[in-house]
């Protein structure tokens, strides 16, 4: 749970030989007397009572649970009450979708659009009245050895933290804030006045690690999620792992209640002090002040985010000792606060959490250092939800820079370190920094007035590209590209302030990482792979020629630089809305192409390779768009379909927004009405979070008499099509262009919509090519399957060519 005497003073002198740290490490602080025995009780309790049951029905929201028949093992009553019970005989669980959404997913993944499953033992975790409901219905006898081994079978599942995921689920369970779910129950025991849980985890028949869980904090906590009834089956590797089923309560939906707007945190972070000291072994020893509100009344018990390898020393308030549980990080060594007293809502507090360990940066040779927990390297709540000011102080080797987020206020120099202090000027969702042997420029744009453009790139490969390309590679010099990315980055900021509202931020951070193929987004800092710091040559001697990741160099500046104003000033809510983060930022890269190309084509080819990896079969014969609607985010992900999130929630997200500009296109205000309706959306969401529904209220805001098909002044037909639902029309179209007696010419055509619900609508437009002037004619309003054969329009003069969605103006097949 804490580091050993032994083990803190080993670590403390390794520490102490690489750095000037800012406080001597200290003694884990100790749990409280109470709090240290009923959470020993709760961690290390065997079987206290076993029991006979029999045709035992347990209802929780949409799953039941039938125990027919077998043995229930209790463990010791934590302040008096039932937590914890291991059934070993035979059982069944059942579970109905409750939507027509989850019910659909549910048969992606098992062909089946209910469960059924059967299963010989299982644990239960529980704060509400399942022991009352269990006892009631059971009679005693003598105890059983086979509770006992079920008991540590469980355990030891739900306690080891696996080094290297092997799925996206297990990932998401094995995150920094996996779950303790001991910790978990003293949160509900301290609290009696909120809502107790549910958890079973059952070996059944065909799945031996299935997990329902009914919280009313949250079922699958660790993906942003509001719902709080899941089902999952862990098993990596295979077809059918996923997360079945994640909903919203019966009685919710039932009432229309539902929403992603629930607040199920327990605080609210209001600001970060993070003082942090990098050692010359890249060692941290750091200690971070949290001052943060109260969310709900009468909890103790708060949940961290923190790398594992990071290890508390001490937690503090006003100078006292504060208790915390962290287990070893070969375990379930998530970092939980203890307070003393419950806190009342709204109330503020603060806590100064001293930590220290490594992990957090790693040598890649060459002076790169690639920066692995980006979100995890201080101790967090909500983070990517609470938008929070930052005060960062770092002290690191002087040969080294350190670029953080925010505006560098001071540096300045201790022996051999070089130390530096930040701040936000404005709240932001999560705080980082990058690392290396920087070379910098800078860049002023005269119609960027009062904000900086900084480049940031290393004069050296990393020991990976070493010897690569037959040698070649090592005479790349990343840091001589500097300002090509700077350019980039310009033009973005130029065209994303006229196209969504001015940058909250003063500056921009734009820096290389030693990863070679991916990019990330930081508020003002942004982390560039190194390929974007390669010429085409360098990139065809390591690489050859691959047109796909010409496009990725192409598009990646443009898309993390758009970060900026999708993720950062206007966050998302939960994960089904993560869309309007990453669907805009692909989105905002095809405008860039657009805007700064002179010819339309690589614009066009950009949007025809989205629409390609959208409907395009993998080699289980399955498209990306089978995987699910957009708003089903991360999910998206399975064995079988590996890529459904990253092609559905970035490049269909990114076809739904192109879709509305295409729609709110007006032949006289040109892209104005888009333009307004962005800046609307962005200014009301500004340093806060935004919703799906709160996004087509800013569509509705603005929406054209054109786009109002349903006649209600809403737009649910055209979300309900493109972000919850899965339907990609195909259409056909003919024409004919023929002469007429007064020398003008007549254009007859015939388009068919297919492959749609009856219910599904999409105003088509036509086009006319003049031969280098492509000009719309006007738009056809599509119905279901059907087909408009009653299209004739006179025209001046003959056109080139006449087709449909020239700008990818609808998705189609």
């Amino acid at each position: 749970m804490r580091l050993s005497r032994a083990g803190l003073q080993a670590a403390s002198l390794a520490i102490a030989c690489a750095m000037a740290p800012f406080a001597s490490p200290q003694e884990s602080a100790l749990l409280k007397p109470n709090s240290e025995a009923v959470y020993r009780a709760l961690r290390d309790s065997g079987i206290a009572e076993a029991m006979l049951v029999e045709n035992i029905v347990l209802r929780r929201d949409a799953g039941v649970i039938t125990l027919k028949s077998g043995v229930m093992g209790f463990t010791a009553p934590a302040l008096g009450r039932d937590t914890v019970a291991v059934f070993v005989g035979e059982g069944e669980f059942a579970l109905t979708p409750a939507s027509s959404i989850e019910k659909d997913y549910l048969k992606s993944l098992t062909d089946q659009d209910s469960v059924k499953e059967t299963f010989d033992r299982a644990l239960f975790c529980f704060t509400d009245d399942s022991g009352k409901e269990i006892r009631r219905d059971a009679k005693p006898r003598p105890a059983d050895p086979k509770l006992a081994e079920t008991l540590h079978e469980f355990r030891k599942r739900l306690r080891t933290r696996i080094e290297e995921p092997r799925s996206m689920v297990e990932a998401l369970l094995q995150a920094e804030d996996m779950d303790n779910v001991e910790a978990d129950l003293l949160r509900d025991l301290y609290n009696p006045g909120h809502a107790g849980f549910f958890s079973a985890y059952m070996h059944g028949r065909k799945h031996s690690d299935l997990r329902f869980h009914v919280k009313p904090r949250g079922a699958f906590t660790q993906l942003s999620a509001p719902e709080e009834v899941a089902l999952v089956n862990v098993d990596p590797g295979e077809a059918q792992e996923g997360i079945w089923y994640l909903s919203h309560r019966g009685e919710e939906i039932e009432k229309h209640t539902a929403s992603s707007d629930e607040d199920n945190r327990t605080v609210e972070a209001a600001s970060y002090r993070v003082e942090t000291a990098i050692g010359r072994n890249d060692h941290f020893a750091a200690r971070t002040t949290l001052d943060f509100r109260a969310v709900t009344d009468g909890d103790r018990v708060i949940k961290f985010a923190l790398l594992p390898t990071l290890r508390v020393t001490r937690v503090s308030s006003g100078g006292q000792d504060v208790a915390f549980v962290q287990e070893d990080r070969r375990e379930d060594g998530s970092f939980y606060v203890i307070l003393p007293q419950p806190m009342a809502r709204a109330s503020t507090h603060q806590l100064v959490i001293e930590y220290q360990g490594d992990k957090v940066v790693h040598k890649a040779g060459g002076g790169n250092f690639s920066v692995g927990a980006r979100q995890s390297w201080y101790p967090s709540v909500n983070s990517f939800r609470d938008h929070a000011l930052y005060q960062l102080v770092f002290k690191v080797p002087k040969q080294y820079t350190l670029v953080s987020i925010g505006k560098l206020d001071r540096q300045w120099t201790e022996q051999d370190l070089a130390c530096s202090e930040w701040s936000s000027a404005v709240p932001v969702a999560v705080a980082g920094f990058n690392y290396g042997a920087f070379t910098r420029k800078d860049v002023t744009d005269p119609e960027l007035p009062g904000f900086a453009i900084e480049g940031y790139a290393t004069s050296d490969v990393p020991d990976y590209l070493k010897g690569a390309a037959g040698g070649a590679a090592d005479a790349m010099t990343p840091a001589r590209l500097i300002g090509q990315t700077l350019v980039e980055t310009e033009n973005a900021m130029r065209i994303y302030n006229a196209w969504f509202g001015k940058s909250a931020f003063s500056r921009i951070a734009i820096t290389q990482q030693p990863e070679f193929n991916f990019g990330q987004s930081w508020p003002t800092l942004v982390y560039l792979p190194l390929s974007a710091y390669l010429d085409s040559t360098q990139r065809w001697q390591l690489m050859g020629l691959q047109s796909r990741f010409t496009d990725f160099i192409d598009e990646v500046t443009p898309h993390e630089v758009s970060h900026q104003w999708w993720g950062h000033m206007v966050g998302w809510s939960t994960f089904h809305d993560q869309w309007l983060s990453e669907g805009f930022a692909t989105f905002s890269a095809g405008l860039y192409l657009q805007l700064t190309e002179k010819s339309p084509d690589k614009c066009l080819k950009y949007w025809e390779n989205a629409r390609q990896r959208i409907l395009e079969k993998n080699s289980f014969g399955r498209r990306a768009n089978d995987a699910g609607p957009v708003w089903m985010g991360l999910r998206l992900i399975s064995m079988k379909n590996a890529n459904g999130y990253s092609h559905v929630v970035y490049r269909k997200g990114a076809y739904v927004l192109h879709m509305l500009r295409q729609l709110m296109y007006d032949s006289k205000l040109g892209d104005k009405p888009f333009i307004d309706m962005m800046h609307d959306f962005v200014a009301r969401h500004r340093n806060g979070n935004a919703s799906t529904e709160s996004f087509q209220s800013a569509v509705e805001r603005h929406m054209s008499p054109l786009m109002d098909v349903a006649g209600n002044h809403k737009m649910d037909w055209f979300f309900s099509e493109w972000v919850y639902g899965m339907a990609v029309p195909r259409y056909k179209f003919d024409y004919t262009v023929t002469p007429t007696e007064d020398g003008k010419w007549l254009l007859k055509a015939r388009l068919t919509q297919s492959d749609v619900p009856a219910n599904f609508v999409m105003q088509v437009p036509i086009y006319l090519d003049f031969g280098g002037q492509v000009v719309q004619l006007g738009r056809v309003k599509m119905a279901g399957n059907a087909t408009v054969d009653s299209i004739s329009v006179p025209l001046p003069k003959q056109p080139k060519r006449v087709l449909i969605n020239y700008w990818h103006d609808v998705l189609e097949q």
